[in-house]
């Protein structure tokens, strides 16, 4: 009788050690399948006397997926012209006035258009609605970027 609560044990043993190292090997491999993508904004810049569209500096996106990598697009997008309608459309400055955007994958290849996923239009204006009812913080102290990364949008 007592071997056998020994031997129970061992195996309640076993199995506790093989999930706790199934669970690290598997959030390991989540992890390590997590991709870098680059958000490129074009946004109008005034140069002298002219004002052009002009690509910014890339922003890394990780993501898990091209769908995810877009929603994180996106919503940078959409953020990116709230911030100018409340900043820079009240003195009529062209200059920061976001266009497009593209995302580029690993091999840096424009996947903007060719990203599809259900339901892609309504995650669209669910995230543009989310943003139009997000109120930019009143703080001058620090850029907008540390600002927003204060707030989630949910």
């Amino acid at each position: 009788m007592r071997q056998k609560n020994l031997d129970e044990m061992r195996v309640n043993d076993l199995a506790i050690r093989i999930f706790i190292l199934s669970t690290l090997f598997l959030s390991s491999c989540a992890v390590m399948s997590s991709k870098d993508y680059k958000y490129v904004e074009t946004s109008m810049q005034t140069n002298l006397l002219t004002t052009v569209p002009t690509e910014q500096k890339p922003l890394i996106i990780k993501a898990k997926s091209d769908s995810d990598a877009y929603v994180k697009a996106y919503l940078n997008f959409c953020i990116a012209k709230k911030y100018y309608n409340k900043e820079f459309k009240k003195s009529g400055a062209k200059a920061g006035k976001p266009l497009s955007f593209r995302l580029l994958n690993e091999e840096s290849i424009d996947i903007t258009r060719s990203v599809s996923f259900l339901n892609k239009e309504q995650i669209e204006k669910n995230i543009e609605e989310r943003v139009a009812a997000f109120e930019l913080p009143k703080e001058k102290s620090k850029p907008i970027f540390c600002r927003l990364s204060l707030y989630k949008i949910a």
